[in-house]
């Protein structure tokens, strides 16, 4: 199974090299959970499974973006075209190319995937100022609608909540810089604040790949005597070389080269937010959000000029009632998402996204509870270009049921169905077969999963199906725009998308754990021309092993290793061409911690391993985009509170 065995090998005994441990037991500390029902709750027992990632795990893995905070959790496979995070997607379930439309990525609730099909930026996030990452595995689509078809990745921010000044200064390979700086306070007035900034600069790997982005962010909070009030400002700014990819023999003879000198996109976000949460009564609350973004691109590829001007707004307010019933408390919520856009780029769209949405957490046992839940969306798309007008409308509905219980108090298990969507994107809709109105993507998923819990050990496994009869996806053969077998935007033939994932964890003690996850994904066509094909762009098997180790004298250590097994290059669904080598990389980090100084050394791909996390199919020719070698960052910060 494994190209690469000597790296496990290596890494284990880098592992056991560390010397003695520590024996101080830690503290259990209640992890509060935002996602499973849009609002804060602890010890919350849903069907399902979210995966938190603490700050102070992003902090033991050295990770300097969310696409390294998050590579190798149970699962998830990231692709990351250049290694810097800036174009990196997150595939669940079972999606290859078509990932960034159908894992849902969102900010404090805030959406950040796009109206076409772009990925989520997910560098527009400053790793400073997470506090912790949840991640839902399956579909989501009654309670987060559009694109929440694979699983959700909600990003949580710091609040402030008292006098705290951060630095950070990293440097490494590439001529890489990064600065950080964060400061934040809560005030005797009721009034707090947080402002903080980011300039990361680096040469890249390739040629041609440069890039300097800068993210600043402000944030003003009133208390309020039952509730609070927030406004937030952000302004994200990206430049940066676009070297394309390369063919096999061009891999071969020079990978760090670049097939265009030229191409380049340079990006202006800003973003404006308004909240509210409220309490009306002893068992209900009130949460209210709007949100603006602004987004500028203008770039070029392959030689051509291009630009895109996007203006977004989000509203999002929610009723959450918490009331107690016989056996535990009931956690209703209720709520409508609104979206608006226009998006102007060679057409000129006006798009608009409607949903309202009811899902209830109910005990129906001492031991046993259940989820059940409905949504309701619709969209109007309104599409303008060389002098015609195309208008895309449509409605759907989805509904959700599930049941968590104990079995004991170390066994948990749960069922859940799930309704999930996706509406067809802007630049799908423009780019289809002439003639063909595209469909909007539906399915169901179905998961089964079982987790044991004691003191030192934990154990977990799920087993999901998904089934979709319209999946949304690009066919390089389909008769498109440009004529027959030119490339198109399509509904493809039924497909399947089955798997399991088997996650293992073993607390040594307060200063060393241990954890591996393993992912097994099946996706294939369930009909059609296909039939039988494996989906392009989707690894079989992953597997993750890492450790966190805390040597004496405030020294800490990180591993990791992460095999993807070899895959059909995206495009490729007739499975025509070979295979996509799998690769086996380890990242390892190493910190230091004296008051409030940190330092910290952090390898990516410490074996020095030659691959490439994405390729694709066009045109009957494979383009790698080759993956960076072993690479070094160096990080000091320090912290006063």
């Amino acid at each position: 199974m494994f190209s690469n065995k000597k790296n496990i090998c290596l890494l284990a005994a880098i592992v056991s090299s560390f010397g003695s441990v520590n024996t101080v037991i830690a503290e259990d500390v209640p992890t509060v959970v935002v996602s499973a029902t849009r609002s804060q709750q602890s010890s919350l027992t849903i069907p399902g499974n979210i995966k938190v990632i603490s700050r102070a795990e992003i902090e033991a893995r050295g990770a300097t973006s969310v696409a390294e905070a998050i590579n190798g959790v149970a699962g998830v496979h990231v692709s990351d075209l250049f290694g810097d995070g800036s174009n990196a997607s997150i595939s669940m379930r079972g999606f290859g190319a078509t990932s960034g439309s159908n894992v849902l990525v969102i900010v404090d609730g805030r959406r950040l995937n796009n109206i076409d099909l772009s990925s989520p930026d997910l560098n527009a996030v400053s790793v400073k100022d997470i506090e912790q990452i949840e991640i839902i595995q399956g579909g989501a689509g009654v309670l987060y609608g559009d694109q929440a078809v694979a699983g959700v990745v909600n990003i949580i921010t710091r609040k402030p909540q008292a006098f705290t000044v951060d630095a950070q200064l990293q440097t490494g390979s590439y001529n890489r810089t990064r600065l950080v700086g964060r400061v934040s306070d809560k005030l005797d007035n009721k009034l707090s604040y947080v402002v903080s900034g980011e300039s990361l600069r680096s040469d890249n790997y390739r040629e041609n790949n440069e890039i300097d982005n800068t993210n600043l962010l402000g944030r003003l909070d009133y208390e309020l005597p039952e509730g609070s009030i927030f406004t937030e400002v952000q302004r994200v700014t990206k430049t940066q070389g676009l070297p394309g990819p390369l063919t096999e023999a061009e891999v071969e003879d020079d990978r760090r080269q670049p097939r265009s000198f030229t191409d380049f996109v340079d990006e202006e976000t800003e973003v404006a937010r308004l909240g509210i949460e409220s309490t009306i009564s002893e068992d209900w609350a009130l949460e209210v959000e709007l949100a603006k973004r602004d987004f500028e691109s203008t770039s070029q590829f392959s030689g051509s000029p291009y630009s895109i001007e996007s203006n977004q707004l989000e509203f999002t307010p929610r009723l959450i009632a918490n009331f107690p019933m016989k056996d535990g408390q009931a956690i209703v919520t209720m709520g409508v998402d609104y979206l608006d856009a226009d998006y102007e780029t060679y057409s000129e769209n006006e798009y608009q996204a409607k949903a309202v949405y009811l899902q209830a957490v109910l005990p129906i046992s001492d031991r046993a509870n259940m989820t059940i839940g409905g949504r309701k969306a619709e969209v109007e798309n309104k599409s303008t270009s060389f002098g015609f007008t195309e208008e895309y409308d449509d409605s759907v509905s989805a509904v959700e049921l599930g049941v968590q219980g104990n079995i004991n108090p170390d066994v948990s298990v749960f069922v859940r169905y799930d309704e999930n969507f996706r509406f067809a994107k802007i630049d799908e809709l423009s780019f289809a077969t002439p003639g063909v109105i595209l469909e909007t993507q539906t399915g169901e998923s179905k998961e089964i999963g079982v987790e044991w819990k004691v003191e030192k050990y934990s154990a977990s496994m799920q087993v999901f199906r998904l089934e979709f009869e319209n999946e949304l996806a690009y066919d390089p053969g389909a008769d498109g725009p440009f004529g027959p077998g030119t490339g198109a935007n399509v509904n493809l033939d039924p497909t399947l998308h089955d798997g399991f994932i088997v996650e293992t964890g073993y607390i040594i003690n307060s200063d060393w754990n241990m954890n591996a996850a393993f992912t097994y994904n099946d996706a294939v066509f369930d009909q059609g021309a296909n039939k039988g094909n494996k989906i392009s762009g989707v690894p079989e098997r992953q597997l993750s092993l890492n450790t966190t180790y805390r040597l004496s004298g405030g020294f800490k250590t990180y591993a990791e290793a992460i095999h993807v097994d070899d895959h059909y290059v995206s495009g490729d669904d007739a499975n025509l061409f070979p295979k996509l080598d799998s690769y086996t990389i380890v990242n390892a980090n190493l910190s230091y911690q004296w008051d409030e100084f940190m330092i910290s050394a952090r390898i990516n791909n410490l074996f020095d391993e030659e691959y490439s996390s994405t390729a694709v199919e066009s045109f009957g020719s494979v383009y790698f985009y080759p993956s960076p070698d072993r690479s070094f960052w160096l990080m000091a910060s320090v912290r006063f509170d």
